[in-house]
């Protein structure tokens, strides 16, 4: 059963002077790639995935709906969401009483935001949308635009300019977190995405699991040899060459003092699944915002700031681990490495853009989300990934609770 984005009749005077004259210009996909089955594809059909295949190299480019057209949807908001797609969930009582917080980083491309916030959209759930300060002014605007169709959507109320190895990278999810304390929904855990990643789990499993989690969080931890200590030992400055709007991240020859309060440096990702406590000790502790000042000279310190702090028990951070770092697993997203994973779309800086050969591995998956995919490579893999996850919210699932029950980070009741 594939969904089918409803279309408003073809009078209808939003739908003809904003929306309909670019998605006409953007072909469907049914117009560009013929009858492809996704759910065979998604099977691991190998003849339907080599056809998808062939199809994508005739026409390889899809272009993206353009940034502009979204600076305009706010001018019939219920047409735009019914148009689009946001109106086609359905939402259980337990997915209500067990709202979520959600950022989302992004700097270009609004129709991939768009992709991913259609996604993960439920009235109940309250979404930050964090739009890199260097951005175009048509980006800001278009961001304005979308997120005033919502009532629980909003645009960060302090944009950083993103340097994407500087603190500032860090600051952007912070000013989320602190913004999404401030909003009057009590949502029990907050998920920072980049626009690139996807669900690979329903709204109503990622419920059900954090409800298993039961107020723990999900933090990578990595020590030893993959900790690139270069990173935090030594300082690092920011310096500006040829004009250049972005500074250089460049490491000097001084050490760095210690880590406040007996603190133990730990590496991590920057994404991953908070509790609502260890968010409100983020934002609130002295001891937090410490370590916070320790970081600011630290290359990527998004990779080393809630991986310390939440591998760290001396602290007694609320969802913080007390085991091994390097033996809890990590269920918040699933990325493929370069030199270690298959990838069968391509290598962007050794992480997999996904691609309709990638299906079959990615739905069987535990993680919460896959990263990345891109609108413009292989369209395909994330059409039928859409259509995946539409029809699974359809229809009972079969999700192995079990499975995250025995995770060695959960909280036992």
């Amino acid at each position: 059963m594939a969904f089918i984005t409803p279309r408003p009749p073809a009078s209808d005077v939003f739908y003809k002077k904003t929306i309909s004259p670019y998605l006409h210009q953007q072909r469907s996909y049914h117009e560009q790639y013929g009858d492809i089955n996704c759910q065979t594809i998604i099977a691991g059909d190998r003849n339907e995935t080599a056809k998808a295949l062939r199809l994508m190299k005739k026409s390889p480019r899809r272009e993206l709906l353009h940034d502009g057209i979204f600076t305009t949807v706010n001018n019939d908001c219920a047409n735009y969401r019914k148009l689009r797609g946001f109106d086609r969930w359905t939402v259980s009582e337990e997915e209500r009483t067990f709202p979520i917080a959600y950022s989302i980083l992004f700097y270009k491309e609004i129709e991939q935001v768009e992709t991913l916030l259609k996604a993960i959209h439920r009235p109940h759930n309250v979404y930050c949308l964090h739009v890199d300060a260097y951005s175009s002014q048509q980006i800001h605007n278009a961001t304005e635009s979308l997120a005033s169709c919502f009532d629980n959507v909003f645009v960060v109320s302090r944009k950083e300019a993103v340097v994407y190895a500087g603190f500032s990278r860090l600051q952007a999810d912070l000013n989320c977190m602190s913004d999404l304390l401030s909003k009057n929904v009590k949502w029990k855990y907050f998920i920072n995405l980049p626009s690139q990643q996807y669900p690979l789990k329903t709204n109503e499993e990622i419920v059900k699991i954090l409800k298993v989690y039961n107020g723990a969080s999900d933090i990578e931890g990595i020590t030893g040899n993959r900790m690139m200590a270069g990173r935090f030992i030594f300082e690092h400055n920011y310096i500006y060459r040829n004009n250049s709007l972005k500074p250089l991240i460049v490491k000097t020859d001084r050490r760095k003092s210690p880590p406040p309060h007996n603190i133990t440096i730990v590496k991590g990702s920057a994404y991953g699944v908070f509790s609502r406590a260890f968010v409100e000790y983020i934002i609130n502790d002295q001891r937090a915002k410490d370590l916070l000042h320790w970081c600011r000279d630290v290359r990527s310190p998004d990779e080393y700031y809630w991986a310390t702090l939440h591998h760290n028990p001396h602290l007694h951070i609320p969802g913080s681990y007390s085991g091994v770092p390097d033996k809890k697993p990590w269920l918040a997203v699933f990325v493929a490495w370069g030199g270690s994973d298959k990838c069968e779309g391509r290598f962007v800086r050794s992480v997999c853009v996904f691609g309709v050969g990638d299906l079959r591995r990615l739905v069987l998956k535990k993680e919460l989300f896959a990263n990345k995919f891109y609108l413009d490579f292989q369209p395909l893999a994330l059409r039928c990934m859409e259509e995946w996850l539409f029809n699974k919210t359809q229809h009972s699932n079969s999700l192995d609770l079990q499975y995250y029950r025995d995770l060695p980070f959960v909280r036992k009741s």
